[in-house]
């Protein structure tokens, strides 16, 4: 739908037919104008934005991504750009601000309404990647001592500025979060009863520095639409929508991908992202692999006699260490994700040792046994067949084991996990790989090293 619309706003602009521009982006939801916008940059975003209607362009904003909303920023004039940003949600405007030059934010901060550029530095005072920094402070809450009737008499009055109403946080005199109740319930309640009557007083909540991993976790146990964050002295500030949570699953889940193929964590999306920060985001990862790799030649070299002595050995070197690679990576894999849910945590790591290590002596025996199976319908040598299938099963319990236990190192010392994977645990496997190989070629067919 969004590269149709992209389409006909292209043969509008060519005609300069902007009153049916206008017309036809009226008629579309916000987020397939937003859509359309960021297909357009670096273009005439600017030109297309200030066609739209003041409720609907902030709308469109909204549905745009931090990187859209920047470059459309600085083709706006300063009045608009100050209307966008305190008609913002304070957690999106948080976000947004996270990716700009301190210059900019400076800037941006002058032009908000004293009360917002408040909340917009409280936001940002929150260490990143914290429950705080994802919080709105665009909630309703209620007074333990409301009747129902007063209570619903405030969600009406204040509903139209919040970013949801379907739980309400009741607090106490000091604003201490002392339960919680949903529309429905206030609802259906008698209007004379008093909230605390009604409320449930067990509240899941999360602290202002909790990690949004722990708080994307929590939604996705409970299933919530929104969780309240509280500071150091239970005091609510703020909620998280469900909203921001899918947010930062997709950010965690990308970042995992990059860093998993050796690529870093990302820092703009595939096509907003030039040819040279391409090659800058790829080479230093690959630069250090071809280093690393360098160890497999120096072993091939110390094992040249081997080789020369049984040229068939050769041959199966390819099988080898691409299986060891691929077991180890698999292993890995899991264990990351284990790690990233938090279904693995690092107490557990002796368990997932035994665990791998029983899953690469079965893999190990069933594909050594192909791999030997193999080796003898090709060479027709027992002793070659042997080493191969031997080595094979060696490879495979040791990568398993290897692929396992490199998360829970990276963990330990504080690194992610995900630096294990792909490109980096192949490339370890490999050298062992071969160590292993040659040194059971060299004791079973007695060749020199």
């Amino acid at each position: 739908m969004a590269v149709e619309l992209t389409g006909k706003v292209e043969d509008f602009l060519a005609k300069k037919d902007y009153v049916g521009l206008k017309r036809t982006l009226e008629k579309h939801h916000p987020s397939e104008i937003a859509r359309v916008l960021e297909e357009l940059q670096p273009g005439p975003t600017g030109l297309v934005f200030r066609l739209l209607p003041k409720d609907l362009a902030v709308e469109v904003f909204d549905f745009m991504d931090v990187d859209g909303k920047q470059v459309l920023l600085r083709s706006l004039s300063g009045d608009m750009v100050a209307t966008l940003l305190n008609e913002m949600s304070p957690d999106d405007r948080t976000e947004l601000f996270e990716e700009l030059p301190a210059k900019v934010v400076k800037k941006y901060l002058s032009l908000l309404s004293e009360k917002e550029r408040h909340v917009a530095n409280m936001l940002l005072g929150y260490k990143e990647e914290s429950a705080g920094r994802l919080m709105t402070t665009d909630f309703v809450d209620l007074k333990e001592t409301q009747t129902v009737d007063e209570a619903l008499a405030h969600v009406r009055k204040t509903a139209p500025d919040k970013e949801t109403i379907y739980h309400l946080y009741v607090i106490s005199r000091d604003r201490r979060l002392v339960g919680e109740l949903s529309l429905k319930d206030l609802m259906l309640a008698p209007g004379d009863r008093l909230v605390r009557e009604i409320m449930h007083p067990e509240v899941v909540r999360v602290s202002t520095d909790t990690d949004q991993e722990e708080v994307a976790r929590i939604f996705e146990d409970y299933g919530f639409i929104a969780v309240p964050v509280v500071d150091s002295e239970d005091r609510l500030v703020g909620i998280i929508t469900h909203d921001d949570i899918l947010d930062v699953v997709r950010d965690e889940d990308t970042e995992d991908i990059h860093i998993m193929a050796g690529l870093g964590a990302p820092e703009e999306e595939y096509f907003r992202m030039n040819l040279l920060d391409n090659v800058k985001k790829r080479v230093g990862w690959l630069a250090f692999l071809i280093l690393l790799e360098s160890f497999s030649s120096n072993i091939l070299k110390v094992y040249s006699a081997s080789i020369e002595a049984v040229v068939a050995l050769a041959f199966f070197i390819p099988t080898l260490i691409d299986t060891g690679g691929n077991t180890g990576t698999q292993s890995a894999t899991l264990v990351i994700r284990g790690i990233a849910t938090g279904e693995i945590t690092l107490g557990q790591g002796l368990r997932v040792l035994v665990r791998e290590c029983g899953t690469g002596l079965v893999l190990g025996l069933l594909l050594g046994v192909f791999a030997y199976a193999r080796a003898y319908l090709t060479q027709a040598d027992v002793r070659v067949a042997f080493v191969v299938g031997l080595a094979l099963f060696v490879v495979i319990v040791v990568s398993n084991v290897v692929g396992a236990l490199l998360p829970f190192a990276a963990k330990h010392l504080g690194a992610d996990p995900a630096v294990m994977a792909g490109p980096f645990i192949t490339t370890i496997v490999d050298i062992v790989g071969l160590i292993v190989y040659f040194e059971i070629a060299r004791l079973v067919l007695g060749i020199g090293g």
